[in-house]
């Protein structure tokens, strides 16, 4: 391809304007795939391109497990009360978050920033690829007890060994290569397998099942039982900073279609419905002597299946754990950013996740489950409680991200801590507040909201007066137009460019945040 054809507009800024990508941003964002930058238009994948990549999240062995776990913990009618409500709740959430991204390109990272201020704003980050690599730890160890069960040799550090170092070069891709299409010809793969494992253990073991695994807890309980099920599922509430990450690539004529499909009720029917009873009805007719537990699922489809069981299993990993490392590589790289002019290239960043994840899978990750989901659960339904706030406020404004034009730390940063902190003492009291400990998520979603709220009606918020936008001023067309970045020296979209703080040269959106450091 040739170099862009460039024009010099004479100003008080002076600014190398282009309408037409710069290939070597092209060759580059290839594999960092828009970390720090704003999502161009010409970068925008198409529709089945986005809901194959994404499709990877529903083939998470811990909602088979989840399913199960839930009506071992409340019976299966209650269960499936939580989880239809969790599947609502989850499609309009889902689809307000992916209808942002696809508008402004921008991840979750940099739509935070007007939150939380420019460095609060690197918690979120943090956050999400922390999930990612537990999540990672959780299915590959799923994987590797599935490949011991089968096999029936060798310690299960080995087939630890064997699951991290076979998940290397499948890891390596992003939503812009072949991480769609990988999970595009591998989901029907992992769909038909689940329903032919159910089908095989009717059969093979008899429709009337061993269902004493569910229901003798329910009357443990201290809430409902779906409210029991609907808090267990604010666990993985991570996956909505998860889809403003994945559908920022989307193109704005596809928003209705990922609004519904993608990200919507489909994918969450699918997701959470679907493998909910698919765990429950594994559990009761292939493994009822394993009780609920993740290695009775495992060893449900295997028993139904046999060796296409294991296929089946093998393909569920390496679909959601190509999802897991994407997401928490994108997101290390970002937090990097906000403390450091240097930085790992995200697929170095995969590498080193890899190692950290082969490390923690040696700590048995399946004993501290419920503990880690529970925090996790305060910490994210704290962040999306002020994000709905901030929708609900500011439905028409464009977001501001470029940091010269942001607080480091804004009042946001502070209703995250504290909303946070009551939801996380609330947990740690279970025998002295039972019913606002089993509710503790729920706590901390209410207290975000109305802290927010207040924070807002007072007049508080992450921006900053700076004077101008002298970038801004000159360019007609925000998203058509690319400008020379004289940090880098590469051409990125006008819609991201600000100055440096000397205010005499343009900046891209990555070489800004440098600038901060």
């Amino acid at each position: 391809m040739n170099e862009p054809e460039e024009a010099t507009l004479r100003s008080p800024l002076q600014l190398e304007l282009s309408t037409v990508d710069d290939p070597r941003v092209i060759k580059r964002q290839l594999q960092e795939e828009y970390t720090n930058h704003a999502v161009p238009t010409t970068a925008r994948l198409g529709k089945w391109g986005i809901f194959s990549g994404w499709s990877s999240i529903a083939s998470a062995m811990a909602f088979v497990y989840y399913g199960a776990l839930s009506a071992s913990l409340v019976g299966v009618q209650q269960a499936l009360i939580g989880i239809v409500l969790t599947v609502i709740v989850y499609s309009v959430l889902g689809t307000k978050s992916a209808r942002e991204a696809i508008r402004w390109g921008l991840n979750s990272t940099l739509l935070s920033r007007e939150l939380f201020g420019f460095r609060g704003a690197a918690l979120a980050p943090l956050l999400v690829a922390s999930a990612g690599v537990y999540y990672a730890v959780f299915e590959s160890s799923v994987l590797a007890v599935a490949l011991q069960s089968y096999f029936q040799v060798w310690d299960i550090r080995v087939w630890y060994a064997i699951v991290i170092a076979g998940m290397l070069p499948l890891m390596l891709g992003g939503m812009q290569t072949w991480l769609n299409k990988l999970n595009g010809i591998s989901l029907p793969v992992y769909f038909f397998g689940l329903l032919a494992a159910v089908v095989a253990a009717g059969m093979r073991f008899g429709w009337a099942g061993d269902w004493s695994a569910f229901g003798p807890a329910a009357s443990a309980t201290v809430i409902p039982g779906w409210l029991t099920v609907f808090v267990l599922y604010m666990g993985v509430w991570i996956l909505f900073p998860d889809t403003q990450d994945a559908a920022r690539f989307g193109r704005g004529t596809d928003s209705k279609f990922h609004e519904r499909v993608s990200f919507g009720w489909v994918f969450y029917l699918i997701a959470y419905l679907f493998n909910g009873l698919v765990g429950i009805f594994i559990v009761a007719l292939a493994a009822p002597q394993d009780s609920v537990t993740e290695s009775g699922v495992v060893h449900g489809v295997i028993g139904a299946l046999g060796v296409v069981g294991l296929i089946v299993i093998i393909v569920s990993q390496v679909r959601i754990n190509s999802a897991n490392f994407y997401f928490a590589s994108v997101n290390m790289e970002r937090f990097a950013a906000h403390f450091s002019r240097r930085n790992l290239s995200r697929r170095t960043w995969v590498i080193v996740l890899l190692v950290v994840v082969f490390v923690l899978m040696f700590t048995d990750v399946f004993s501290y489950i419920a503990i880690a989901l529970a925090w996790q659960a305060v910490l994210v339904v704290s962040w999306v409680g002020i994000m709905i706030v901030h929708w609900l406020l500011d439905r028409h404004k464009e977001p501001e991200f470029r940091p010269a034009r942001l607080r480091a730390v804004a009042p946001g940063f502070g209703v995250w801590v504290a909303s946070s902190a009551v939801g996380i003492t609330l947990l740690q009291l279970p025998a002295q507040l039972p019913v606002l400990s089993a509710l503790a998520p729920l706590v901390s979603l209410a207290a975000s909201s109305l802290l927010y709220w207040a924070v807002r009606a007072a007049g508080l918020s992450a921006g900053k007066p700076v004077g101008a936008d002298p970038v801004r001023a000159q360019v007609q067309d925000v998203w058509g137009t690319r400008i020379k970045c004289s940090g880098c020296t590469l051409n990125y979209v006008a819609f991201e460019m600000d100055t440096a703080r000397s205010g005499d040269h343009p900046l891209c959106l990555d070489c800004q945040s440098r600038d901060r450091s």
